[in-house]
């Protein structure tokens, strides 16, 4: 009685369908079942803990673009199916690293999508991370990649992101790279490279999902 009142009233409708209700339908939680994989052995491991098909591009497109904030607790559980595992492994003492954000994408969302992620994602674990920091930033900005190729991704990539560096005196938790989609590697290579330049140990990346190996999940 409620889904429909709110259709009524406010035109509220499922982020991931379509369909005339409020919040994300039954039908579309029911279809996202996080089942971590490692899709690239490494080194660094990257995992993903979900395949990058419907409803999940939707909803993911929401919370980013139509300021769907409400959306990042959802999203922030399934991530932390995959989140947890790497915790418990590591002991918790490791540092949570989201992918930088376009500064110009921040300004005009009015959130970083990524962050705001990963720190609902760490909320959801039973052992607490050593915490949440922006160690990389962006040195220049880069092309839209949704039209590259491969090859064009990479050069687009290339050189657009430095770390904070591990001070030569101290000793730094080994760190997570994190990000929301992994769709050739290409962000995920220009991360991990400035993070060990930078002098930190990059212990595997995450992400919630994977946009190259469907048949992973099949």
């Amino acid at each position: 009685m409620l889904d429909p009142l709110a259709d009524l009233l406010l035109g509220a409708c499922c982020p991931g369908c379509g369909r005339p209700g409020s919040g994300v339908c039954a039908d579309c939680l029911a279809a996202v079942r996080p089942a971590p994989r490692i899709i690239v052995d490494g080194p660094p491991p990257v995992l993903a803990c979900l395949p990058y098909r419907a409803p999940l591009p939707a909803l993911v497109t929401a919370h980013k673009d139509r300021a769907a904030s409400w959306l990042c607790d959802q999203l922030g559980a399934w991530l932390a199916v995959g989140l947890e595992p790497v915790l418990q492994a590591a002991g918790g003492t490791v540092v949570l690293v989201p992918m930088p954000s376009d500064r110009a994408a921040v300004r005009r969302r009015g959130a970083d999508h990524c962050a705001d992620l990963v720190r609902s994602a760490s909320r959801g674990c039973h052992r607490e991370p050593s915490g949440v920091r922006q160690l990389l930033r962006r040195t220049r900005r880069v092309r839209d990649q949704l039209q590259l190729s491969h090859e064009q991704r990479e050069a687009n990539q290339a050189g657009s992101m430095a770390a904070q560096p591990v001070p030569p005196d101290q000793r730094h938790p080994p760190v997570v790279l994190i990000d929301d989609i992994r769709t050739t590697g290409a962000s995920l290579a220009e991360g991990v490279r400035a993070l060990q330049r930078a002098g930190h140990q990059v212990l595997c990346c995450l992400v919630l999902a994977d946009a190259e190996h469907p048949a992973r999940w099949a």
